[in-house]
């Protein structure tokens, strides 16, 4: 709970019992009957600010299980979101991979190529040789 709605309870309570008595002590009436009132009043400021706390404590407690199911969610999402970029990152290196690869795999017919044409004589080669 906040300071500022303790601090307003605070007075609210203070001021309540301050006006009670305030104004049983100026009510015309015998010894007897204005001690019974203060009791009574005393009883009911008593009663009401035992409620409050009690409904304060309770939407507390329920705030504070909303906030923990909040957060929970809120840290699943992330794990979630983290999950799948590391997948992402995963399959792009797989694929730069692949496409390595696959460069690698075209690249060597054409040497290969160029090494046969080297070892063995073509027909400019045996044209030279002719002349």
């Amino acid at each position: 709970m906040s300071k500022g709605n303790k601090g307003w309870i605070w007075g609210a309570a203070i001021g309540t019992i301050v006006g009670s008595v305030t104004a049983l002590l100026f009510a015309p009436k015998p010894g007897k009957e204005l001690r019974k009132d203060i009791a009574d009043g005393a009883r009911q400021v008593g009663e009401k600010t035992g409620e409050i706390a009690t409904k304060v404590g309770e939407q507390s407690a329920h705030l504070a299980e909303k906030v923990k199911e909040t957060a929970g969610s809120l840290i699943q999402d992330i794990q979630t979101w983290r999950e799948c970029k590391e997948e992402e990152t995963v399959s792009e290196a797989s694929d730069k991979e692949a496409q390595i690869s696959a460069i690698v795999v075209e690249s060597e017919p054409e040497e290969a190529v160029a090494a046969e044409e080297q070892a063995t004589p073509g027909e400019d080669d045996e044209n030279k040789l002719q002349s």
